[in-house]
């Protein structure tokens, strides 16, 4: 039976099968080693005005309690071509999902990039996200060098504490809690994986 083609943008994720909220990946940090964040970094970069997207494979960290460390970049086109939101073309998304399943990872975070704003989540991300089961990863290209930050998505209700330190931070639909973001040294000169429209793994 065909699998139905997700939507991972704003726009994330349908036909993912949900994940209990106990056993979301990430809620305690996510590792990215070196040659990941690089493949993060060239990607986004080469995107620049526009948006861009990918997604992140992860493995939990043994004895991290809930920590998770990203094994594989998975780069997508936005289908929008737009420095204000994005949406992965399905092609990108069904052959990074079959990968990910191939290996028994988990899609830990769905990557995009705000080229002149904050790395918080905008009025549109909040709006059009449907994938609360990944973490949201923003990297802000507006500093040098670059800033990561990572945010879980919890149904709309009382106002999260990151919102009551971000007063600016929309959260009608969605509550958010940020998550820390762990850049691991190490060698970063790693080609891609093999197959077709895959990125980079860990070293």
């Amino acid at each position: 039976m065909a699998r139905a083609v997700p939507r991972v943008g704003g726009r994330v994720a349908l036909g993912v099968p949900r994940v209990p909220t106990d056993e979301r990946p990430g809620a305690a940090g996510l590792r990215v080693p070196a040659a990941i964040w690089a493949a993060v970094l060239e990607h986004l970069l080469a995107a620049v005005p526009l948006e861009a997207v990918g997604l992140l494979a992860t493995v939990p960290v043994l004895g991290g309690d809930g920590a998770e460390e990203a094994v594989r970049f998975y780069t997508g086109a936005n289908v929008d071509s737009s420095p204000t939101r994005y949406t992965m073309a399905p092609r990108d998304v069904l052959v990074a999902l079959g990968d990910i399943d191939a290996h028994g990872w988990r899609l830990g975070a769905i990557v995009h990039s705000h080229p002149v704003t904050p790395p918080v989540p905008s009025a549109t991300d909040l709006r059009e996200a449907r994938y609360s089961d990944a973490l949201m990863v923003i990297v802000s290209l507006a500093t040098s060098p670059p800033t990561p930050r990572a945010w879980r998505l919890l149904p709309a209700g009382p106002a999260s504490p990151v919102a009551a330190t971000d007063p600016g931070l929309p959260t009608a639909l969605w509550e958010v809690a940020e998550v820390p973001v762990v850049l691991v040294p190490g060698e970063a000169d790693v080609g891609p994986a093999e197959g077709p429209d895959l990125g980079a793994d860990r070293a």
